[in-house]
C-alpha cells in the first residue's frame, strides 16, 4: 500500500527517456530493448568488440603476450553514451535501485556465452570490493548490489571474502602499467572464506571493464590465497 500511494504521488519514470513506467521497473521497455549488447566477434580473452569475420578462438592486440589471471572476461553493454549514464547513476548517483534491473543484463550474458557453463558448478559469485572509505563515502557498492540481484536471478551463491585493503584511488587516468603497479597489494580474502573458495569456480563481477587491472588484481589474489580453480569475469559495461 505504501508503495502504491507513493507512484501516485511520485510516478514513476524511465531512468533514460523520462517516460511513465508501470510500478518495479526503473527501465522502458523500448529502453531496455535497444540498449546496445555486445555480440561476437569479440575477442575472447578480455571481451573488447571487433568488426570482421574473425576465429573463434580471437585474441586481441592488447592481449597478445600477456598472462592474466582470469580464463576470461565478458561485458554485456557497449560502452555508449546511455550505458555509461545508468553506471553513473548507480555509481554516483546511489539509485543502487537501478542493480535489479541491470543484473539482467548480466544473467542474459552468462546464458548466452557458452564458456560460463564450466562455471554452474561449485562456483561462487563475487563483487569487486571498495575499500571501506570509498564505500562509506558512496553509502554502498555497486558491483555488490549487481552481484546481489544477479544471484537472484539464477541461485549462484554469493560471496563477501574478498575485500581491499589498500585505498588505491581513482584509477580513470592511469594507463594499464600504471593500473596494475597502483592495484599491487591491494586485495585480500577474508580468513573465514578461503577453506569454502579453495579449488571452486569464481564469476567476478564489476561495473565496467576498461584496461582489465581490477580483474586481474582480484584474480590472482583469488587463486593465490584462496586456491581457486578459475575466475571468469562479468561485467556490466565495456570501456
Amino acid at each position: 500500500m505504501k508503495n502504491l500511494i507513493l507512484d501516485l504521488i511520485y510516478p514513476p519514470i524511465c531512468e533514460l527517456c523520462k517516460s511513465g513506467l508501470d510500478r518495479g521497473s526503473a527501465l522502458c521497455e523500448s529502453c531496455h530493448d535497444t540498449l546496445p549488447r555486445i555480440r561476437e566477434p569479440f575477442c575472447q580473452n578480455c571481451g573488447e568488440i571487433f568488426d570482421g569475420n574473425l576465429p573463434d578462438d580471437f585474441s586481441c592486440p592488447n592481449c597478445q603476450g600477456l598472462s592474466l589471471d582470469f580464463e576470461f572476461a565478458r561485458a554485456s553493454l557497449k560502452g555508449r553514451e546511455q550505458a555509461f549514464e545508468l553506471v553513473h547513476l548507480l555509481k554516483y548517483q546511489r539509485r543502487f535501485y537501478l542493480a535489479r534491473n541491470l543484473a539482467q543484463y548480466l544473467e542474459e550474458t552468462r546464458l548466452e556465452d557458452g564458456r560460463f557453463r564450466a562455471f554452474d558448478k561449485n562456483t561462487f559469485v563475487i563483487p569487486v570490493p571498495l575499500h571501506w572509505r570509498r564505500q562509506q563515502w558512496r553509502q554502498g557498492n555497486q558491483a555488490h548490489e549487481l552481484a546481489r540481484h544477479f544471484c537472484k536471478l539464477n541461485g549462484l551463491p554469493l560471496c563477501t571474502g574478498l575485500k581491499r585493503i589498500r585505498s588505491t584511488g581513482t584509477q580513470t587516468k592511469l594507463n594499464r602499467h600504471q593500473r596494475l603497479t597502483n592495484l599491487r597489494d591491494a586485495f585480500a580474502i577474508k580468513k573465514s572464506w578461503i577453506p569454502r573458495l579453495h579449488g571452486a569456480n569464481v564469476i567476478l563481477i564489476d561495473d565496467v571493464f576498461t584496461t582489465g587491472a581490477t580483474s586481474h588484481a582480484c584474480s590472482r589474489v583469488l587463486k593465490k590465497e584462496a586456491g581457486v580453480a578459475g575466475v571468469s569475469i562479468l561485467t556490466l559495461v565495456r570501456g
